[in-house]
């Protein structure tokens, strides 16, 4: 039994179902029942969200909170993990759902070669280097191709995350 293949959608469905997966991506979700200074955006489960606001409650958590929230607000490497949440939310998550023994396969090997090549051993190298490195990497972050590329590159991943479509013959 095999199944028809369907024809493509047309360009105009198609640019629509991409503008509103922009849309959905831009939007930040809406919170009507907690105040914005407990939500930071971040889809922690309502059990989580519930203790830290607990926890913000108490006087000395709160100051800590803040600190921390403070600290991190001005923290060089939040676009960055902004960044890879979305690249991971957009790509990942689709791949790890449809493929979890690959993508624990590859997590493995990573680790296994972490291990074997012990990339830790030039850490004083590194930490020497760690000035110039940072200052090049955070003015290389400052160009406007870096915005493009990784557009570029959480476009592909969805596009490895989805389904292609086969053709009959």
């Amino acid at each position: 039994m095999s199944k028809q293949a369907r024809p493509p959608l047309p360009a105009e469905i198609r640019l629509a179902q991409s503008r509103e997966r922009i849309r959905l991506w831009l939007t930040p979700p809406e919170d009507d029942d907690t105040d914005d200074e407990a939500s930071s955006g971040s889809a922690l489960p309502e059990q989580l969200q519930a203790w830290m606001r607990e926890l913000r409650e108490h006087p000395i958590f709160s100051s800590t909170f803040n600190a921390l929230h403070g600290w991190w607000e001005s923290h060089p490497w939040r676009p960055a993990t902004h960044l890879a949440g979305g690249l991971f939310k957009e790509a990942l998550q689709p791949l790890a759902s449809k493929h979890p023994l690959g993508l624990v396969l590859v997590a493995a090997a990573i680790g296994g070669s972490l291990v074997w090549f012990r990339p830790g051993r030039g850490l004083v190298k590194s930490l020497l280097l760690k000035g110039v490195v940072s200052q090049s990497v955070l003015g290389l972050a400052k160009q406007p191709f870096v915005g493009t590329l990784a557009n570029s590159v959480i476009s592909w991943m969805h596009q490895l995350s989805t389904p292609r479509q086969r053709s009959s013959s």
